[in-house]
């Protein structure tokens, strides 16, 4: 996994779910603990951490 891949896809949920972007990526995470893949929960693991910074960070559009 490249540095930049959780941004991506953080950003690639974010345009997809918006608001439900950090229960999709919680989901994942889960369920890659539950079949024991150390790699892919690393990556829902940043992933859910680059939401969380880029939500922190990432000026929110006027309604």
């Amino acid at each position: 996994m490249n540095s930049e891949e959780p941004v991506r896809v953080a950003r690639a949920l974010i345009e997809r779910h918006g608001v439900r972007a950090a229960a999709v990526a919680d989901e994942r995470a889960l369920e890659a603990r539950l079949a024991g893949n150390t790699a892919e929960l690393d990556l829902w693991q940043s992933v859910q951490l680059a939401i969380a910074e880029l939500r922190r960070t990432v000026p929110r559009r006027a309604a």
